[in-house]
């Protein structure tokens, strides 16, 4: 028997299909926004978002000074954009370690995935935020044309928000 999963989780997964990579911000302890590139491993059952990461990066340390992250997507073709946030935990599962691994993780970890700098970085999506635009620019010129004659305001899309977790007042 299946374990249940929320709408809002199967939603985001639906959202992020197809966009492995995602803009993990942090925020340093002078308050800068810092982004990187990461490879998003899983998105489980529970609307977490797994990454590997090395445990004296400096994304790690950030994570433990404030552990709010910001993680954003965007799709090859230009037509659905992502933005989650949620709360980061730096943790150490071999369990969810060995389910993630790929051997192509070697080229950061030589030692392999028993090496002990290797860390996962857990991020609970409490909210999600997506824009969704036709994918043909035929469709977006007719509606920008269909807001000229209208007088109405023309949207370029689709907007949404997925609220998983919302965070306390």
């Amino acid at each position: 028997m299946r374990a249940y999963v929320p709408r809002s989780i199967r939603q985001l997964r639906q959202l992020l299909k197809g966009m492995p990579i995602g803009m993990l911000t942090t925020q340093t302890a002078e308050g800068r926004s810092h982004s990187r590139p990461m490879l998003v491993h899983d998105v489980d059952d529970g609307g977490w978002l797994w990454f590997v990461t090395d445990r004296h990066s400096r994304k790690a340390c950030e994570l433990g000074e404030n552990p709010h992250a910001t993680v954003t997507f965007q799709s090859k073709k230009g037509d659905r954009y992502v933005s989650v946030q949620g709360t980061a935990v730096v943790v150490r599962d071999d369990v969810k370690l060995r389910e993630v691994w790929n051997p192509t993780m070697r080229a950061w970890f030589p030692r392999g995935r028993r090496a002990a700098e290797i860390v996962l970085i857990a991020v609970r999506v409490s909210h999600a935020e997506y824009w969704l635009v036709p994918r043909t620019r035929g469709s977006r010129v007719i509606r920008m044309l269909k807001a000229i004659v209208t007088g109405t305001r023309q949207e370029a899309g689709r907007h949404g928000i997925l609220d998983l977790y919302p965070l306390p007042a």
